[in-house]
């Protein structure tokens, strides 16, 4: 409990601004960068994710659950999106239940600060429970390990501090703020590895009388199930977490962990069998979230879109290495002089973790095994050495990265590999701890040996950046002059040479003054925290609260005005697309990794537009970021007129105002340096088409009926934008209406638009189709006074219902069968869990 605290403690300090008033997000980044805001204050290149995706998609989160219903459904990004099955909102994820009694901002603070606690703390318990163990072992000479060669108290914390602290939780929780609590489970499932194998088997006492908090404080000491179960929870807390991409490489080693622990013995001893159960248990139990994802990755455009070239553009050229020694030796994005070579940002390449944990995790690889401490775990050692090395070896551009790039592994082979980077930051925390332990253990100096090379690279650094600055050596030019980032490189590589120097010096006198060594190893994780502490401070955003998604007059207005119509902004009135949903505003763009590529593909038309050229993978929206004529043209035009786009945003110039006005836009309100402008020809939400026609013909031949489908199919925008198409009166259906709809009056008013259910009502004398301009997705159903009737997909990726004439209530409602079915097997599951878990032994 002490360690625990320590670790919340620490937590605390690198966050201390909070307890000030400020806000762990980039609100400066906020209100300067992005319109309508239109402030001008100094801020970091750090968050932008933060914003643009994670903390307006909590608000969407909490609103749903604060009223009791799940968030299945959010109706303000891209025409309406499937929130829960977006792996990135976690909606499942454990700590959410605080969430429903805290506010948006403090619950912000409780998932930025808690994954360097567990982190840490958990990385603590397997380090500090990690036995001396080798795979040649018998499986029951692993039941009866003493208590000796474990780590020490020390050593374990610093191995513990070196991973919850790393420079990669902290910078990927700055800018993916779930990312890390994918992650964080790691170290607690191996701590349950190690006890369920290493544990001694014992039969629960029975004691008459004892309360429920002994019985369970009991069964925990002495019931080895209970670790079967953390594996499992553990496990499912993972894929709760939200990084789909991190949780498998988390599976990956844990299973590799498993075959150096257990080898064939895995596969053939109960032991074995009873760990991979669990492993699979807790992807069960995940099954209400891995369900739904998996159907929404398989459409969207990241399951399709092959973009190999982009992925190897985001790997890490070689000299990346040098940031082993100081992590912002090529700038840092937090003070806008970031430099390194490659498109991956920098949080995406970042590999330091620590000085003096360099150090000691070379010492433990380097040292001669002639230490029964070492002997003991010479196999663990080159496990954690060669994992570490191969998972960062694909993050850097080489010929075998390239090749594992290439293959069709899902989530994996779409994603950029950078992420991968926790687990040689794992694995050098762990050797670190070992290579302390075992300095504190000895009187001799090997680690001298490790100390020379890593001074030498120090001052070779030293000496080359000097000869840039007076000799005119070749250094990188990009972005500055060479020189220039010389400098950067000069100032920035000072404090981790000055912590190199003050490590060293510490090693050195303890090794001489073997008294000192306790005082000296509390005196080189002190500097190690300093360290981290500084890096913190240097690339963390604080703001003040009001300059967090403040109150505008502009989004007022479209907050009071609305109703259910869509908005937009254009030229320098863009508002940013995720930002909607913080508002409650209706919005037809989005950004979000996982998102319908029916709908992108859509708002990526236009007239001559080749949608089998599409290859965007996040984006979806209607253009006119740059250019109020690019949004005026008449394909976006038509676009937004169908999207039921009523409202634009633009910026007070005269020639954008005076073109708005020209394209049938009145302005309705002005503030600051924007206006609103209504437009005039928008279709509604919902109405009664009066025909429709099929997908266009092609001229193809030879082609099977499912080829020639899809091929019909993409041409279905070119259809809508052909000049002479009355795309306000008939819609392009890709299966026949079971309807003849007919031209004649009606009438449609929408009674009710809540996230998961709309209901119309409708009024004809002759059959028609009722068009809602919602995106068209599985899960939708709909029927028409009270009888169920098929959800047509019209338009390519909307809604459409048949109508006989007359006057009906149609009802849309969004009950996913991929959702039920994956929450009945994760109740199953916990049911199955629960039961094996709980259930007496017989003795």
């Amino acid at each position: 409990m002490r360690v625990f605290l320590l670790f919340v403690l620490l937590s605390l300090a690198l966050f201390w601004p909070i307890f000030l008033g400020k806000v762990n997000l980039n609100g400066n980044l906020l209100v300067s960068f992005y319109a309508p805001y239109g402030q001008n204050l100094p801020f970091k290149n750090t968050g932008w994710d933060q914003l643009r995706i994670y903390f307006p998609f909590y608000k969407i989160t909490f609103e749903s659950l604060k009223k009791f219903t799940t968030p299945l459904w959010n109706p303000y990004a891209f025409s309406g999106h499937p929130h829960m099955a977006d792996f990135q909102t976690a909606v499942f994820y454990p700590l959410n239940i605080f969430g429903l009694v805290l506010s948006q901002v403090t619950f912000w603070h409780l998932l930025r600060i808690t994954p360097m606690i567990l982190a840490a703390f958990f990385t603590f318990l397997y380090l500090k429970n990690l036995k001396p163990f080798d795979s040649a072992f018998t499986l029951t000479m692993i039941r009866h390990r003493n208590e000796q060669g474990k780590l020490s108290g020390m050593a374990a914390f610093f191995g513990a501090l070196t991973f919850g602290f790393s420079p990669f939780i902290l910078t990927w929780g700055e800018e993916v703020v779930m990312s890390v609590h994918s992650i964080i489970w790691l170290p607690l499932i191996l701590f349950a590895i190690e006890k369920f194998l290493t544990s001694p088997l014992r039969h629960p006492e029975r004691s008459e009388g004892s309360t429920l908090l002994d019985r369970l404080l009991r069964f925990a000491r002495n019931d080895k199930r209970l670790y079967l179960a953390v594996i499992a929870l553990s496990t499912s807390f993972s894929f709760f977490g939200g990084y789909m991409q991190t949780t498998i490489y988390l599976f990956i080693f844990v299973f590799l962990y498993l075959l150096l622990k257990l080898g064939k013995n895995l596969f053939l001893s109960a032991l074995g069998w009873k760990l991979m159960l669990a492993l699979i248990l807790g992807t069960l139990i995940a099954g209400v979230q891995l369900l739904p994802s998996g159907e929404l990755f398989f459409l969207s455009a990241r399951s399709q879109i092959r973009l190999t070239s982009t992925l190897t553009a985001f790997l890490l050229p070689l000299e990346a290495l040098v940031t082993l020694l100081a992590p912002d030796f090529f700038g840092s994005a937090a003070t806008w002089n970031f430099f390194r070579s490659g498109v991956a940002q920098y949080y995406e390449g970042i590999i330091f973790f620590g000085v003096a944990a360099l150090i000691f995790a070379l010492f433990a690889i380097f040292a001669k095994k002639q230490k029964s401490f070492l002997q003991q775990r010479a196999k663990l050692i080159q496990f954690l050495a060669i994992v570490g090395v191969i998972a960062l070896s694909l993050t850097i551009d080489l010929p075998t990265t390239r090749l594992y790039l290439m293959l069709p592994i899902p989530f994996l082979s779409s994603s950029i590999a950078n992420r991968i980077l926790f687990v040689p930051a794992f694995c050098l925390s762990a050797l670190a701890a070992i290579g302390f332990d075992l300095w504190q253990r000895t009187a001799d100096r090997q680690i001298f040996r490790t100390i020379a090379p890593l001074a030498f690279l120090y001052i070779l650094l030293i000496g080359y950046l000097a000869g840039v600055r007076f000799f005119g050596f070749p250094y990188f030019d990009k972005g500055l002059s060479a020189a220039g980032n010389a400098m950067i490189s000069a100032r920035n590589l000072v404090v981790p040479f000055g912590v190199f120097v003050a490590s060293s010096l510490l090693i050195v006198v303890a090794s001489y003054r073997s008294r000192y060594k306790g005082v000296c190893a509390a005196a080189i994780i002190a500097v190690a925290f300093l360290h981290t502490f500084y890096f913190s401070q240097k690339y963390f955003s604080f703001s003040n609260k009001k300059n967090i998604f403040p109150q505008n007059a502009i989004l007022n207005f479209i907050q009071k005005n609305q109703g259910i119509w869509r908005s937009w902004g254009v030229g320098r009135g863009y508002f940013e697309t995720n930002f909607a949903s913080q508002y409650g505003i209706f919005w037809p763009g989005g950004y979000d990794s996982l998102n319908n590529r029916s709908y992108g593909e859509f708002t990526y038309s236009g007239k001559d537009v080749d949608i089998s050229q599409f290859s965007f993978r996040a984006d979806a929206g209607l253009g006119g970021k740059d250019k109020v004529s690019e949004f005026l043209r008449e394909d976006k035009r038509r676009i937004a007129d169908l999207l039921g786009v009523k409202y634009v945003i633009v910026h007070k110039d005269k020639d954008d105002e005076e073109t708005m006005a020209k394209n049938n836009f009145m302005k309705v309100f002005e503030d600051g340096n924007f206006g609103v402008f209504e437009n005039l020809q928008v279709m509604p939400r919902a109405f009664l088409a009066s025909n429709y026609e099929g997908p266009p013909h092609p001229d193809n031949t030879g082609l099977s009926t499912g080829q020639l489908n899809k091929i019909r199919r993409k041409l279905i925008p070119q259809k809508l934008f052909a000049s002479d198409f009355d795309w306000r009166n008939v819609l392009v259906l890709e299966k026949p209406s079971p309807v003849s709809p007919q031209f004649g009056q009606g009438t449609v008013n929408i009674l009710s638009y809540r996230p998961q259910e709309v209901i119309i009502k409708t009024r004809s004398n002759q059959p028609k189709l009722l068009f809602l301009s919602d995106n068209y997705y599985p899960g939708w159903k709909a029927e028409v006074d009270g009888s169920r009737v098929d959800i047509l997909r019209a338009n390519y990726t909307f809604r459409a219902v048949p109508l006989v004439p007359g006057e009906h209530l149609v009802r849309f409602w969004y009950d996913s069968e991929v959702f039920k079915i994956g929450l009945v097997i994760s109740l199953l599951s916990l049911v199955i869990l629960g039961f094996v878990t709980l259930k007496p032994k017989s003795r």
